[in-house]
């Protein structure tokens, strides 16, 4: 079965003007907010919403053989939902679903350009996609920070609060109640107006990680604990991005956080590959948390074509074409790993001595990468063929032959609509 792609293709005809309505209203304090209503200031914008979410079933998420997927939903005069499910390899059967409601103030979709939350990216398939790129929005949420929004368990879900009165940010948790508990809580006396953002879960559980800047421009990594206090843990400070703000990632034993772009921490936690600000694609050695710095010229990402799309293991990468450099053949349109260990230092002429052979047939079709499997053995992807875009899992193998996912609701939700965020 080939599942049409007009579940996301489709919002495109929404009017981008809405993309600049505000989605969020007054921060609240600690509690459940009252939900967005048609044509209140928090209300999203008023569409259908294109799917609808799933009704809760089972709610345990086993730490084995499970595929993850996420979704998200901004109906116009109710509260917006993200629900995840978790699907069986091999049958593609739902075994696992959850739905969390968000508060009216949450952030889920786009504010003039700020990037507040990874909820945005999430949610960004619920709207008009003004890119000129050719992919989908919600095509950047496939990474480790969309994971990172909820805790091991998925029974919580780390959002950013927002309030246009005072310009404040918040950063807290949602439960599967709808219970939002306020993290960041309301300062008193002569103070500087919270502006806490990109939350997300440290593993155990305990608690929330973000950024904000300081009013002397300094950028700033901390934490607020899940205990009765939620108090505010300093863990890096330092001089503002150069080329605008840079996501947030968490990684490695000790867990580390770091800011960059498109950040992948290997599976031992001791390296990350991602965007180092001026200095383009790296892998990094990760000893301490703030902002990825280059090891010099030895972890460059010399081949151009290669956009670093996860970790097979501690030393390959797994590559897929870059959006821009027109990846030529066998290259184009597939994707291949990248050997970490043997790039060539300031040798870009022999860029691809350290590349594998095409993991993919020959296709004209557009392939993105989505989860890796835990043991680094399996593929699962989205493969695009016009305004066709439809959900395959291989071997992680030369040769191998991609196998279609055809059971209804796992080919819509690893196909089109939701986003796969872990493979157990």
């Amino acid at each position: 079965m080939v599942v049409a792609g007009n579940g996301r293709t489709g919002r495109r005809l929404v009017a981008a003007a809405a993309l600049l309505l505000p989605l969020v209203t007054g921060c609240g304090s600690s509690g459940q907010q009252p939900a967005a209503t048609s044509g209140s200031p928090g209300a999203a914008p008023s569409q259908a919403s294109p799917q609808t979410p799933p009704a809760a079933t089972n709610a345990t998420f086993r730490d084995h053989d499970l595929v993850i997927s996420a979704g998200c939903t901004v109906p116009g005069s109710r509260p917006a939902k993200v629900w995840v499910h978790g699907f069986e390899p091999g049958s593609w059967k739902t075994v696992a679903s959850v739905e969390f409601t968000l508060p009216a103030t949450a952030v889920v979709g786009s504010r003039q350009g700020d990037k507040l939350s990874a909820l945005q990216e999430l949610c960004a398939g619920n709207f008009p996609n003004p890119g000129s790129s050719g992919e989908e929005a919600s095509d950047s949420a496939f990474g480790p920070r969309i994971r990172q929004l909820f805790d091991h368990d998925f029974s919580r879900l780390a959002i950013v609060t927002a309030d246009d009165r005072t310009g404040a940010g918040h950063v807290g948790y949602v439960d599967l109640a709808g219970h939002f508990t306020d993290l960041t809580g309301t300062p008193s006396g002569f103070t500087s107006v919270p502006k806490e953002k990109g939350a997300l879960f440290a593993p155990d559980g305990g608690s929330v990680w973000f950024t904000y800047r300081d009013p002397n421009g300094q950028d700033h990594i901390a934490s607020r604990d899940l205990t009765a206090d939620h108090r505010l843990t300093e863990q890096w400070s330092g001089p503002s991005a150069g080329f605008g703000d840079l996501d947030l990632a968490l990684g490695g034993t000790p867990m580390h956080g770091v800011t960059g772009g498109s950040v992948y921490f290997s599976p031992d936690g001791k390296r990350a590959v991602g965007y180092v600000d001026g200095e383009g694609q790296n892998v990094v050695t990760v000893t301490a948390n703030g902002a990825l710095k280059a090891n010099g010229s030895a972890g460059k990402i010399k081949d151009m074509e290669c956009r670093p799309s996860g970790w097979v293991d501690n030393h390959t990468l797994l590559c897929a074409p870059a959006t821009l450099g027109g990846a030529k053949p066998p290259y184009q349109n597939n994707l291949w790993t990248l050997d970490v260990d043997r790039m060539h230092p300031n040798d870009y002429e022999n860029a691809k001595d350290a590349a594998g052979p095409v993991l993919l047939p020959a296709t004209d079709r557009k392939n993105l990468p989505k989860a890796i499997s835990a043991d680094g053995k399996k593929l699962l992807f989205r493969s695009v063929q016009g305004s066709q875009e439809t959900a395959f899992v291989t071997d992680l193998a030369p040769g191998a032959q991609p196998q279609q996912i055809t059971p209804d609701e796992a080919a819509t939700s690893l196909g089109y609509v939701d986003v796969p965020v872990e493979w157990r």
